[in-house]
């Protein structure tokens, strides 16, 4: 592996690895905390946790994204860099 393709390779993993940390915590701060507490304000209704299917269906898009939103990235940095 050439220096440089590798540590393009390492600036894709550390931007896709960013981008789905930072949606993951955001994805768990909406179902845990705001949702139930939005929910238990304007509604005053009881919060159930999703389901395994819905956290499936969560984490499964996050990393759809993460692929897609850390190749923009990188190659945005990369093109702007003039590498």
């Amino acid at each position: 592996m050439k220096p440089k393709f590798q540590f393009e390779l390492y600036r894709w993993i550390y931007f896709v690895l960013f981008w789905f940390i930072a949606m993951g915590l955001g994805i768990i701060i909406i179902e845990i905390i705001a949702g139930p507490v939005f929910q238990w304000l304007l509604y005053d209704a009881p919060y159930q946790l999703p389901t395994w299917d819905r956290a499936k269906r969560w984490a499964l898009g996050i990393l759809f994204i993460g692929f897609f939103a850390g190749t923009i990235s990188w190659y945005a940095e990369k093109r702007s860099s003039g590498r």
